[in-house]
């Protein structure tokens, strides 16, 4: 009987895939009804992602209309309707980065910025020393920080939505952490 039931989870895992698949063809040729699905199907992974990358909640919601409405325009152009996520993500990455330079928003949480839990135990106050520190870290550094730590994406994916090789995003991760000890360590944060 678990065999039975492992099976099904992986049919209906292979029929999600299919169907997504079939929806981003579907968009690729200017349908817009399979695009507004495939949209609300990846809703909670976008705002996730926007709204670590602009912290707040409106701003996040700008950014995700932003990155639709670009994504709409452009969805002709994507290679190969596998690769939809990535494409999706780098655009939302682009998106929010111009955002954030655009406003002139490189503000420090609030209390009010909800907080991820953690399995591990650490402090309120300690939880917003990190996300204050990785809002510090240059673009790509915090990019790699939010895709593996907050996403939890392989560095092979990463490469390939950042469109660099596996050895630079290693590199990047191993620097941001560094960077994240140091900002840590020195209490920057505490001035």
């Amino acid at each position: 009987m678990e065999k039975t039931m492992s099976i099904s989870y992986l049919d209906i895992d292979r029929k999600n895939k299919l169907n997504e698949i079939k929806l981003i063809k579907e968009s690729m040729k200017g349908n817009k009804e399979s695009f507004g699905i495939l949209i609300k199907n990846n809703k909670e992974y976008l705002y996730k992602m926007a709204f670590l990358y602009v912290k707040d909640e409106q701003d996040a919601l700008e950014v995700i209309h932003e990155t639709v409405y670009r994504a709409f325009l452009n969805i002709e152009k994507l290679k190969k309707a596998k690769f939809f996520n990535t494409w999706i993500t780098r655009i939302l990455i682009n998106v929010s980065i111009d955002f954030l330079k655009k406003k002139g928003k490189n503000e420090m949480l609030d209390e009010s910025t909800p907080i991820r839990k953690e399995k591990c135990e650490i402090s309120t106050e300690e939880k917003l020393d990190l996300y204050n520190a990785i809002d510090l870290l240059n673009d790509n550094y915090k990019t790699v920080i939010i895709m593996m730590y907050f996403n939890d994406m392989k560095i092979k994916d990463i490469s390939k939505v950042m469109e660099i090789p596996e050895n630079t995003v290693k590199t990047y991760l191993r620097r941001a952490k560094q960077a994240l000890g140091e900002i840590l360590k020195e209490g920057y944060l505490d001035e």
